[in-house]
């Protein structure tokens, strides 16, 4: 990926090179994430996940994330919404193990709603604890597979057919993460009407000694 990313820099190109250029970058992309998500899983099943819970100013670190999800918003003409939260949040959690829970709920919001749909991030605190919502307008997911969602490669029948290249691994580790901040991770849908995640967290979060963190 680094030696793409210099060459598409430092070389003239033709379009069509460019273009060829720009999917060998997407697949390395995949590939890389592919293998992050299956490191992840490994240290989630033989309990090695080491969790470190730092202070976070959480409205400032989610607006920082979510500006990276612009340019895909803007490709696929999705409202992205971010209004509903307290002005900050102070928080103590694994900023890894956060990240990775919010960025898979809001990659599959993005991915699974259609052109000019919408996608917006609530955040709401409740005593000890805040929970946070991410609502799409996408394909939402068959009743009777809502069931399985969080298992390892579970993936419903519609996203198979919207998404072909899925890989069925980010909610089962964003659920696991959850689980070791001290939270949760639930949801409401309907096919075809979109859905609703929600994420209740505690403002603080244990420690866990392990080996390796969330990549």
């Amino acid at each position: 990926m680094w030696i793409v990313e210099r060459f598409l820099k430092t070389q003239k190109l033709t379009k069509k090179g460019k273009e060829y250029i720009e999917d060998i970058h997407s697949s390395a992309d995949r590939l890389s994430a592919l293998v992050e998500s299956l490191l992840n899983v490994s240290r989630i099943n033989t309990g090695k996940i080491d969790i470190k819970s730092k202070p976070l100013e959480a409205i400032s670190s989610l607006d920082d994330l979510f500006r990276e999800y612009q340019p895909l918003c803007n490709k696929k003409k999705i409202n992205f919404i971010f209004e509903k939260h307290p002005k900050t949040l102070e928080i103590k959690t694994d900023l890894d193990a956060f990240n990775n829970i919010i960025q898979s709920l809001v990659d599959n919001a993005i991915s699974y709603t259609p052109e000019k749909g919408r996608v917006e991030v609530i955040v709401e605190q409740a005593g000890s604890e805040f929970v946070i919502k991410v609502i799409d307008t996408g394909i939402g997911i068959p009743k009777k597979e809502q069931g399985k969602i969080f298992e390892k490669f579970a993936r419903a029948s519609n996203a198979k057919l919207y998404k072909t290249d899925g890989m069925g691994l980010g909610l089962f580790v964003a659920f696991e993460a959850a689980k070791l901040l001290g939270g949760k991770i639930w949801f409401e849908s309907e096919e075809n009407k979109g859905a609703t995640f929600f994420v209740k967290l505690p403002m603080f979060s244990q420690e866990i000694k392990g080996e390796k963190g969330f990549l």
